[in-house]
């Protein structure tokens, strides 16, 4: 695997072909559909798939039925899973949400382009933290071709609908909203991570930064998901009716991100099934995390009426897609942009990870796995599983290879194609790890600042504060709960050595000592 940093010159050289393909892209295109209507129609055989992708925010790998929950309903995409193939141990790039989005769309790790934390912010520091963490930016650098370009440079129609949050809160104007990142359409995405309601107007009286724009032609009632659904099916016949090119749909719905805010329709449901599963209740002790808690189980009746409420309107995009007859020849793309928020103060998070440990803003599992489900009728095995370690940097690469594009690796470089692994006709991608870095303190994470690798079937944490490293067999233990540092010193001592210089080669910003650090007022020990 590739960690070269591209040197100036390169970048400037990739900067000014970005700028071309943005301002003279269009006009270009538009000579090409003059010379199709003059030429004629592509064959079916030169069409290229059309492409949703589904990144939801905040869902735990625990939260559908197909990785074990009971209490949750997702038919939908249970189904989806056995029409496609299931990546059983794929990841997102960060424990938080920001820097995940990035690595999709550019297919690089978070911490190459310094976008390793949200909101462009450095998060908690000061004299209550033993160190301190580096700058962010909160967006993408402008000489990244982002994968959205890529596809639209191939004949792609393309358009992002929900959350964005790749822009730093503290930016003005609309600089890098996803029109300014290779999207012809942009309905609902901004700056800001979480909806100010998901009951129409979504907006919020306290916080009205969170307003969700583009969303005024609702009417009382309309919940968010819904909605944005709505928005999405029309622009699927909408291009049906045009019928010229193929469309990139990146749909990033807000849910199930707090605020829990659930289809009220279907609470009464939830809070019954909830007390018929003896669940109520069962709650209150919670697994302690370092000084954190995490949530024992999956119980939240508002909860799950979100899980319900995403799985149901990805329903409603398939049988759309079905109704046109553009099913077969759609890829369907679904993973979560972190782990389930189920860990903090208390221990009535909204989701239980579990049997994963832990949860978001951690490198545990439960912090950074993630369900993926690839779907392709025309070009997949119905029902196939993979086992191979995958990364969310994997979805630019597998998305051009899928379509048959050329592969971009100067731009990608952190990401493999996957399809070789659909079918079986691959079993592994040949590369040597995955890695994780998140120099950041975060309010439900008391371990702190930390990195992580995998390497096969082991994983290996680095605890920044500490220097203490926990190592962990995926494939027996894959709760984390036995530590096999001392069982097997080489093996963590060869992992740490990998974790460190891959972050040397890869130019990760490192967190530093914090001089004005005061052990009696550490941050931990405060309720």
């Amino acid at each position: 695997m590739t960690s070269q940093t591209p040197n100036s010159t390169y970048k400037t050289r990739r900067n000014i072909t970005k700028k071309f393909v943005r301002y003279y892209a269009k006009p270009c295109f538009v000579i090409g559909l003059m010379m199709t209507s003059l030429l004629g129609q592509p064959s079916k055989a030169e069409q290229r798939p059309n492409i949703i992708l589904f990144l939801i925010d905040d869902l735990s790998w625990a939260d559908l039925g197909l990785t074990g929950s009971k209490f949750y309903e997702t038919p939908h995409l249970d189904k989806l899973a056995r029409e496609g193939v299931f990546f059983t141990d794929a990841y997102a790039a960060n424990p938080v949400c920001s820097p995940t989005r990035a690595s999709i769309l550019t297919g690089k790790y978070p911490s190459r382009i310094g976008l390793t934390n949200h909101s462009g912010s450095r998060g908690a520091m000061g004299e209550r933290h033993k160190l301190t963490p580096p700058e962010v930016v909160g967006n993408m650098p402008a000489e990244d071709i982002t994968l959205a370009e890529a596809l639209k440079s191939g004949g792609y129609h393309t358009a992002h609908i929900g959350k964005w949050h790749l822009q730093a809160h503290h930016m003005k104007g609309r600089e890098h909203y996803p029109e300014a990142n290779g999207f012809d359409l942009n309905i609902a995405g901004h700056k800001m991570g979480q909806p100010g309601d998901y009951y129409f107007p979504y907006k919020s009286k306290q916080h009205p930064s969170t307003n969700v724009p583009d969303m005024e032609d609702g009417i009382e009632g309309d919940y968010l998901t819904d909605a944005l659904t709505d928005k999405a099916i029309q622009y699927i016949e909408d291009q049906g009716e045009k019928g010229q090119r193929p469309f990139f749909l990146n749909f990033w719905y807000y849910t199930v991100h707090t605020p829990i805010i659930p289809d009220k329709s279907k609470l009464k449901k939830y809070t019954q099934k909830a007390k018929a599963m003896g669940l109520l209740g069962k709650n209150m002790n919670g697994i302690r995390e370092h000084q954190s808690v995490s949530r024992g189980v999956q119980s939240s009746a508002a909860y799950a009426c979100m899980v319900e409420s995403m799985d149901q309107n990805i329903g409603r995009i398939i049988a759309t897609l079905k109704k046109r007859g553009m099913f077969e020849d759609t890829i369907i793309v679904f993973l979560s942009d972190n782990g389930g928020l189920s860990t903090g103060t208390g221990p009535n998070a909204p989701t239980s990870s579990l049997p994963l440990r832990a949860g978001k803003a951690w490198v545990y599992e439960g912090g950074i796995r993630s369900p993926l489900i690839i779907s392709y009728p025309a070009g997949i095995k119905p029902g196939f599983k993979v086992h191979e370690p995958a990364v969310s940097t994997d979805i630019y690469p597998t998305l051009l290879d899928m379509a048959g594009l050329p592969l971009r690796p100067e731009q990608h470089i952190d990401g493999i194609s996957l399809k070789p692994l659909f079918n079986g006709k691959k079993a592994t991608l040949g590369r040597d790890a995955l890695y994780f870095h998140y120099p950041h303190y975060h309010h439900i994470n008391t371990m702190g600042p930390a990195g992580a690798i995998r390497m096969g079937d082991y994983k290996l944490i680095e605890i920044f504060e500490t220097g203490k490293v926990e190592l962990y067999n995926l494939r027996e233990d894959m709760g984390e709960q036995k530590n096999l540092v001392s069982q097997q010193p080489q093996r963590a001592a060869t992992m740490k050595q990998m974790l460190q210089d891959w972050r040397k080669q890869s130019g990760a910003a490192m967190t530093t000592s914090n001089p004005g650090y005061a052990e009696s007022e550490d941050w931990r020990k405060k309720p």
